[in-house]
């Protein structure tokens, strides 16, 4: 065991024990937990150790927008003096960088991953930062003996393994293991732990086929089970439901039916679903955006928030946005007041957390995405916190908001199956 005068927790030390000890890993941990930290850790002592030269990083390109491993090397007294270099820009900006480095760590966006495996980068480990984001695209590098074959050491990490079932597992694994665990052949690893549709575009997972896939992987994962609600103040969820207006109803239903919206001043056509299911997210927050401009609808959503506030009693709170609009309609309604506003994706990877005085939290829409959803909750609901915590999210009825808060309870459903296979329960 790597002893590092009690630096670490005693769960980020025995990951730092897995990663130094394991030459594939995928480390499943939340959001707060430090994975960051726990990656460099085992990275400094498997160099100084001789068994390594030199670290790959790859990630979202958000993560280098935000020097995150940098930063993460200057906090930590015992990562002194282990050079990290992130790398961005254009290729000849990135080349420059390397240019005569005798970095430990290279960080590059998983966009340029292919680029960076085909030069002599001089690594032989590497680690996929949220590797449940990483495509098959962004990593086919690591797949080629030529440009993959020189990594020892392959690691992953991510805080949501498993989404809607365990389909996703699939290319993790292919990633970490070569396709030890689960197969090279994603069609096969389908057809034989999932049923399709009768078009055979969808897949459900078979009646204990979970166990069987679980068998495979857990052998490759390492899991910091971090139930916070045993040392944390209370979590409380809400929903806070409200009923669209009759008139803007008349135009959501034009969208949603039509892909098109014709009215005295508001002329409006999605070109697909995927653009009409954005438009009808605007509209349930009471605006679209046509053209270059916002057409105001309806206050609904906003005057839910203000209720929100009020209730609030002149304590801090926290709004998380995702359009621009929202956050001017925002803006101008509590200027001047105790409710700071955040859009959601800043509350991402790599952000140290909010001053713990926040303790009540808006949602002001569903979000997709349930990482998210926990990543910004976990910036608020972390240690140092001494307050219960309160989420409320704003939800139109009979609106995509049904859909979206319908997909990530199922999705929370899948990870909790996960996680109790990997407890052994």
């Amino acid at each position: 065991m790597i002893l590092l005068n009690n630096l670490l927790t005693p769960e980020q030390q025995e990951a730092v024990d897995r990663l130094y000890t394991h030459d594939q890993t995928i480390l499943v941990a939340d959001t707060g937990v430090g994975k960051t930290v726990i990656a460099l850790t085992a990275i400094k002592e498997l160099i100084e150790d001789g068994a390594f030269k030199r670290f790959i990083v790859a990630g979202p390109a958000k993560v280098l927008d935000k020097n995150v491993w940098t930063n993460e090397v200057k906090k930590w007294p015992h990562l002194k003096g282990l050079e990290v270099v992130e790398v961005t820009g254009t290729p000849k900006a990135r080349a420059k960088m390397l240019e005569g480095r005798a970095c430990d760590v290279i960080v590059v966006s998983l966009n340029n991953l292919q680029w960076l495996l085909g030069t002599e980068h001089g690594a032989d480990g590497i680690l996929i930062d949220e590797l449940s984001k990483a495509a098959g695209k962004q990593t086919k590098g690591l797949r080629s003996k030529k440009t993959g074959g020189c990594f020892k050491w392959r690691v992953g990490m991510t805080a949501t393994p498993v989404s809607q079932d365990f389909q996703k597992l699939f290319g993790m694994c292919r990633i970490i293991d070569h396709g030890k665990a689960l197969g090279r052949n994603k069609e096969n690893y389908l057809k034989r732990h999932f049923i399709p549709d009768y078009n055979g575009f969808n897949w459900t997972l078979k009646d204990g086929e979970d166990e069987t896939i679980m068998e495979k992987v857990k052998p490759l994962v390492h899991m910091i089970d971090n139930d916070k609600s045993k040392t944390l103040p209370p979590l409380h969820e809400h929903i806070q439901k409200f009923d669209m207006p009759d008139d803007t109803r008349q135009i959501y239903n034009d969208m949603r039916n039509d892909m098109v919206i014709e009215e005295d001043d508001l002329d409006v056509e999605a070109a697909n679903a995927a653009v009409r299911d954005g438009k009808l997210r605007q509209i349930a927050s009471g605006f679209i955006y046509v053209d270059a401009t916002v057409a105001t609808l309806d206050h609904a959503r906003l005057n839910e928030a203000v209720d929100w506030s009020t209730r609030l009693q002149g304590e801090p709170g926290l709004i998380f946005y995702e359009f621009v609009e929202q956050r001017q309609q925002l803006e101008r309604r509590f200027k001047n007041t105790n409710i700071e506003l955040a859009q959601v994706r800043s509350m991402s990877h790599g952000v140290d957390g909010l001053q713990h005085k926040y303790a009540d939290v808006l949602f002001y829409h569903p979000l997709w995405s349930r990482d998210s959803k926990e990543q910004a909750i976990g910036r608020v609901w972390r240690q140092g916190q001494t307050k219960p915590v309160n989420v409320t999210t704003l939800y139109c009825r009979n609106t995509l908001d049904d859909v979206v808060v319908a997909r990530v309870e199922g999705r929370a459903e899948w990870m909790e199956l996960f996680k109790q296979h990997m407890r052994g329960e």
